[in-house]
């Protein structure tokens, strides 16, 4: 009767009595290390079987999550059953090769004698340390209480073979499960980070859209303002409904994203300039946009540009005082488009002009924040860019952001 319990190596009848012994899942030569735990065991068993002339060997391992299963066996004729917690503890208490219907007065032990037809156990493992799987023999030849002292003799030495191999196997075997936690950790790490992104951006489109609002019961029947009011909310509202598709494909599998599509770098700097006139004159600041003429494309997505330039432009407004001028122009540059945010402010110091693009480093103090000018580098250099700041000529500070040619 041929059994394949879930997760183990295949059982495969023995071609001289027609017992079913389990096989290393590779034919690798004696001398090589198995590094699987399952496929030592499966060796181990069927060796035995071999040496001993048992009719039955099997071998017991746990599970990640502690549950005992048959990771190895070699059966005459009957199916292997997986034990129970409490049997596999009990007969992990057991020192040494030990016949079970000697000396042992557990429960469990003698329950394993009668329904498995086991007659002898050995525990795999270090000294001193919980054992990683338990071997297992009997037969017509070694009933329970008259185990030969041979049989008994290579269980042992089976067991003594196994230690090194089977705990560096079982470590290995802890060490990729810990592995594969630590990835999923760091997936919902970096969907956490996401998250905050999406919540910081989705913030500067609702700046449009409550501007409008704010305007509206003023300049409602201004038939051109009706007109831009519905085409900037409407834009805004789309843009926050692609923020939040960013989370939900960052929550799933999905195939490698295709370069980001060139973008014309002017409209975007108009469009920008635009959507905050009205936030710039609340402040008494003027803001302009202005580009040079046949300029190149830019390689990098439309949303995500008009994301960097927005975060530039409320940092410089923000910075700016009542009365002055924020700046946004785009030039030639010898790799493709410049990108300058200009503002009239106190500057940003020597000492603190590249720990303003860490995460959550702010210099307002009055205020939480931190992440718009970190989101902005990344966003760059994901594109083949580059972001700094330096100081303006006649004060104040002035942030390049370099990007590539487009097609």
């Amino acid at each position: 009767m041929r059994v394949d319990p879930p997760g183990t190596v295949p059982l495969s009848p023995r071609a001289a009595s027609g017992a079913q012994a389990v096989e290393p899942a590779l034919a690798l030569p004696p001398s090589e290390f198995l590094s699987d735990l399952q496929s030592l065991l499966a060796a181990a068993v069927k060796r035995l079987v071999e040496t001993t002339g048992c009719t039955l060997g099997a071998a017991w391992a746990l599970r990640p999550d502690g549950a005992p299963y048959v990771a190895a066996a070699s059966m005459e004729g009957v199916a292997p059953i997986a034990p129970s917690a409490e049997c596999f503890a009990a007969l992990a208490q057991l020192a040494g090769a030990s016949d079970l219907g000697r000396g042992c007065e557990e429960s469990a032990s003698r329950a394993v004698a009668i329904d498995h037809g086991f007659s002898a156990v050995a525990c795999v493992g270090s000294p001193g340390a919980p054992p990683v799987a338990l071997l297992l023999v009997g037969g017509r030849e070694d009933p329970p209480g008259a185990v030969r002292p041979r049989t008994l003799a290579a269980l042992a030495a089976a067991a003594r073979r196994l230690e090194g191999p089977g705990a560096a196997a079982a470590a290995l075997s802890r060490l990729e499960r810990l592995d594969e936690e630590v990835r999923r950790l760091d997936r919902l790490a970096a969907l956490g980070d996401l998250v905050a992104e999406v919540v910081h951006e989705v913030r500067n489109p609702l700046v449009s859209v409550k501007t409008f609002l704010q305007l509206l019961p003023q300049r409602i029947e201004e038939p051109e303002f009706r007109v831009r009011f519905f085409d900037v909310v409407t834009s805004e509202l789309r843009r926050i409904e692609r923020l939040l598709d960013v989370v939900l494909d960052q929550a799933r599998p999905r195939a490698a994203q295709a370069p980001d599509a060139s973008t014309q770098v002017g409209p975007v700097l108009a469009s920008v300039a635009r959507l905050l006139t009205h936030r710039a004159l609340e402040r008494g600041i003027q803001i302009e946009a202005e580009t040079a003429e046949s300029l190149p494309p830019a390689r990098v997505g439309e949303d995500r540009l008009r994301q960097v330039v927005l975060n530039l432009a409320l940092n410089a407004i923000d910075a700016t005082p009542q009365g002055g001028r924020v700046r946004l122009t785009a030039r030639r540059d010898e790799a493709g488009v410049e990108v300058l945010v200009e503002d009239q402010g106190p500057g940003v110091p020597p000492e603190l002009r590249l720990r303003i693009f860490e995460p959550f480093f702010s210099t307002k103090g009055d205020r939480p924040g931190g992440l718009g000018l970190t989101i902005s580098r990344r966003i760059v250099e994901e594109s083949g860019g580059s972001v700094a700041v330096a100081e303006r000529p006649g004060g104040g500070a002035i942030f390049r952001v370099r990007l590539q040619r487009g097609v």
